[in-house]
């Protein structure tokens, strides 16, 4: 694979992406990401997992240069089904996952922060679903896992980001530590749970799936749909263009 690896600490397995410079998600990314998953659940010697990035961001979001290509409405669901797929993948891993967010999680990003069990940032880490801002809908489904029903929808519509330790504040984050400490910190929780048997943990994380995100995919999968419905309009286009400008969008509401 090129942009994931996994190494092994003990019974910890270390889940690290890396496309430089800002680890935005391309199709590739997607699928190697879902391979990655696949393969820490077939281990059975890892019995928790940690989720870090390389660089400065943990995840800019989706590679907006990808958007282009969404010229109809089958296009935009294909795309969407390959990201819901592979995101989903992280929620579905079978042993408790530990989020080392460094930097900015924006839009997938933050989606992938959220079906952690456990986040803990680095001091300098910011939240946000930037969707808007490039004319699509979608991951406000997984910052309500995170955040009050009130704060969710103002981050949907702004794009505004959080800091780490605003997010913490809410519960959403564990522990904010200076950058240097991010994966030490996050063996550390690891390994607090490893003290326990690793057939109960992935007896807990099955259950607690079953319970809390039974409709996830059909929630995102709502998202997705406006997503396809937008492609084909103007302001579709006007918000990409005007991203890869980095000039103020002219919309239109058509």
């Amino acid at each position: 694979m090129d942009f994931f690896s996994i190494a092994r600490q003990g019974n910890i397995g270390i889940l690290t992406m890396n496309r430089p410079p800002m680890n935005n998600f391309n199709l590739q990314m997607y699928r190697e990401l879902q391979e990655s998953i696949a393969a820490i659940n077939a281990d059975d010697d890892i019995w928790a997992a940690i989720f870090r990035a390389e660089g400065k961001n943990f995840c800019t979001g989706n590679d907006v240069k990808e958007f282009i290509n969404l010229t109809d409405q089958k296009s935009a669901a294909a795309y969407a089904d390959k990201v819901s797929i592979a995101v989903g993948s992280v929620g579905a891993c079978r042993v408790p996952l530990v989020g080392a967010i460094n930097g900015m999680a924006l839009g997938t990003g933050l989606g992938l922060a959220s079906l952690c069990d456990v986040l803990v940032a680095d001091d300098r880490a910011k939240f946000g679903i930037p969707e808007a801002r490039v004319g699509i809908v979608g991951m406000a489904c997984f910052i309500r896992r995170m955040l009050p029903e009130k704060l969710h929808r103002y981050m949907a519509f702004s794009g505004e980001m959080m800091t780490a330790e605003e997010m913490k504040a809410f519960g959403a984050v564990l522990k904010v530590v200076p950058a240097e400490r991010l994966l030490d910190e996050a063996i550390k929780v690891a390994e607090r749970f490893l003290m326990n048997p690793p057939l109960v943990l992935r007896g807990f994380k099955a259950s607690m799936n079953a319970n809390e995100n039974a409709l996830l995919g059909e929630k995102y999968a709502v998202e997705a749909g406006y997503t396809a419905k937008l492609c084909t309009t103007e302001d579709f286009r006007e918000a990409v263009n005007s991203f890869f400008e980095k000039r103020k969008p002219a919309f239109k509401a058509r």
